[in-house]
This record gives C-alpha cells, structure tokens and sequence, in this order.
C-alpha cells in the first residue's frame, strides 16, 4: 500500500509541527518553531520531523509529509 502524501511549505510545517520534537531541556519549550530553525536544519542536514522529502524549487521550499500531518 502506497502511503499517501502531500507537500507543504515551511510557514506551514512552523506552525503545525510539534515543538516538543525540537526543543527539549530549553528555557522556552513552548514557544512557536521559526522558518529560519528549520532552514537551519535543512541547511545542517540534520533530520525533520515527521518530514519525508524535502525539496527547493527555485526560492521556495517544499516539504513533503504524510497526509495527515
């Protein structure tokens, strides 16, 4: 079975992904995840979660999830 997915942007991905998967051990554990964090993550290659594929078509960044992210 073929797992479905979609492609979201970083604005997105920001607001909608769990902060905890990134912050732990921080003064401020629940303040909302910046597009530059995760430009930074993706420039370091470290891994994103919940992200299968990430893409950059010209200026723009796709990230590619599960449909029901």
């Amino acid at each position: 079975m073929k797992v479905k997915t979609k492609q979201i942007s970083l604005q997105e991905y920001a607001e909608r992904v769990n902060t905890s998967n990134f912050r732990q051990n921080r003064k401020y554990p629940n303040k909302p995840l910046t597009q530059q964090a995760i430009k930074y993550r993706v420039k370091m290659g470290m891994e994103l979660p919940e992200v299968i594929k990430y893409d950059r078509v010209g200026k723009v960044h796709v990230l590619t999830v599960k449909e029901n992210f």
